[in-house]
């Protein structure tokens, strides 16, 4: 993580918070998917060696393991401007032009991801009280993996949130750009 303070970081304030609790989600979905690829290995090193998977493991991995992974890097994706970025017409735009396309855009972003924030705090209410879980080989709780689901849709709203206010702060054009 690149420890330098630039002008965003101290112009946007709990940027510096949000940037450390985004790298520290990142970690835990770079273990989890160690563990995960870990998890497959042994399992197909069951089934070869002995004829026999372990049980359970299509439930783990897609309920549980899946999940976190996504969930809990998006916000850093975001963060390192590291998420797909389709720049097969805005390549072209002058700077100004460039501007306002990312902020809107980045805008629209935000409503839709902030939607399924709460959509998604919803559904985990609802998970939290039924008790909910998933059936299979073998039957595994989800309701702690809607509230991960929650929290990454949040930190996401968070950190673009963060990205617009930057943009109108730090990456405004200047007159001499155009």
């Amino acid at each position: 993580m690149d420890t330098t303070t630039t002008d965003a970081e101290r112009r946007v304030p709990g940027q510096r918070a949000l940037a450390r609790v985004l790298y520290a989600c990142a970690v835990i979905a770079g273990i989890v998917t160690l563990v995960m690829a870990l998890h497959i290995a042994a399992d197909v090193s069951s089934r070869n060696l002995t004829g026999t998977p372990l049980s359970g493991t299509l439930e783990i991995t897609q309920n549980w393991s899946m999940v976190l992974i996504v969930m809990l890097a998006m916000g850093y994706a975001e963060q390192i401007g590291e998420h797909i970025n389709a720049t097969i017409l805005t390549q072209y735009l002058d700077p100004v032009s460039k501007w306002w396309s990312d902020l809107i855009v980045s805008g629209l972003m935000f409503l839709f991801v902030s939607a399924l924030t709460y959509y998604s705090i919803t559904a985990a209410v609802f998970a939290v009280e039924v008790q909910q879980v998933a059936l299979g080989a073998i039957t595994i709780p989800i309701w702690p993996v809607k509230i991960v689901l929650a929290i990454g849709f949040a930190l996401f709203a968070l950190q673009l949130l963060m990205s617009i206010i930057s943009l109108l702060i730090n990456d405004r054009p200047r007159k001499s750009d155009v």
